[in-house]
């Protein structure tokens, strides 16, 4: 029987976890703890599953290290929200715990650095966004020339005037039901800019292998291109249930896991993304091109100032311009430990609050 951890319990990722666990889905599994920054539904669902908790909030490194240690789980689910995601990340690895990874920012951020320690760790990371799962599962059974990484385009992507957006408004994502940080994210096109960064990493493919195009149905969750021009591509309905399960259950999923697609009425679209209103997407680009420490500051500066925005200080549109000018700094350096990734990353953070308090 397999011990599973689920961190980041409380959010969309975790709970979705935790409810394909308790609807049987997760196969030879127990869940040994959960692990939440701040709610009060962290006891409730230590009762349900009958697991030690960790409410994480203002518990150090060490603490929350010891909490995870005791617990020796096999298999770790990080669902943890935005760049505090990287420490969870870095303390699996050092526990030698697989890792069902959907935080990002842990590869963004920690890039090479964090791939190579998990490597001669002996970790694996599997990845759990449904982009880079799909491309996972494709590389499978085929080698790639090129990959397209598929995006939904978020609720803005019709809008022509930009100017004066409310945070109602880019939480209202048509498709995907996410937290509010990666919803505004996702209205932005930043998420895709991280994605695109994140699958660089992950699969080693230079920033011009990488394709994004506009799938508004968000039944394509990505593809490949093979040598010979063919082009193979992962479809489903919409559920992170699939990535999830799959990533735990080592591709081992049940029949049905998720609703099947109705093949007689359905009809895919792709076109292109509009450079001109979604520039934090050409920043990601940018920043992995650039490489160093560039992609870590722009996810710190897009952290900043999406807060700084669903707080009222910044505008929408403003989300592009604090990134960029935190860009404008000399990231070029590596960091060597996350130590340093969180010393530059906390840089870049204080950069961009500074211009958001300037706006």
């Amino acid at each position: 029987m397999r011990r599973l951890l689920v961190l980041g319990a409380t959010g969309s990722i975790g709970n979705t976890c935790l409810r394909a666990y308790s609807e049987g889905l997760i196969n030879d599994t127990v869940i040994s703890g959960v692990v939440a920054g701040s709610s009060r539904r962290i006891d409730e669902l230590g009762k349900q599953f009958s697991s030690p908790v960790l409410l994480a909030s203002g518990k150090s490194r060490e603490e929350i290290m010891s909490f995870i240690s005791c617990l020796s789980p096999d298999i770790a689910l990080n669902g943890v929200s935005g760049i505090a995601g990287l420490m969870y990340t870095d303390i699996l690895i050092d526990l030698g715990i697989d890792i069902a990874l959907a935080n990002k920012e842990s590869i963004v951020l920690g890039g090479e650095y964090i791939l190579e320690k998990a490597m001669r760790k002996g970790v694996r990371i599997i990845p759990v966004d449904s982009e880079h799962s799909a491309i996972h599962n494709l590389l499978k059974g085929h080698k790639a020339e090129r990959l397209i990484i598929t995006a939904s385009g978020g609720p803005f992507v019709d809008r022509k005037d930009m100017t004066g957006i409310t945070a109602e408004e880019a939480l209202n994502h048509p498709v995907w039901k996410m937290g509010p940080k990666i919803t505004v994210d996702s209205a932005t096109l930043a998420n895709k800019a991280l994605e695109v960064i994140e699958a660089s990493y992950l699969f080693s493919f230079p920033p011009e292998r990488i394709q994004v195009t506009v799938h508004r149905q968000s039944v394509i969750h990505s593809m490949i291109e093979s040598p010979d021009g063919a082009v193979y591509a992962l479809m489903s309905n919409p559920d992170m249930t699939l990535p999830i399960v799959s990533a735990i259950n080592g591709g081992d999923v049940p029949p049905r896991l998720v609703s099947p697609l109705d093949l007689s009425s359905l009809t895919l679209t792709f076109e292109d993304w509009d450079r001109e209103r979604f520039p934090m997407l050409s920043l990601g680009f940018e920043a992995l091109r650039k490489g160093g420490f560039y992609p870590a500051a722009f996810a710190s500066a897009d952290e900043v100032a999406v807060n700084a925005f669903l707080s009222g200080e910044i505008g929408f549109t403003d989300i592009p311009r604090v990134t960029e000018r935190t860009m404008e700094e000399d990231w070029s350096l590596r960091a060597t430990s996350v130590d340093e990734i969180m010393e530059r990353a906390d840089r870049a953070a204080a950069i961009a609050e500074e211009i958001c308090r300037n706006i």
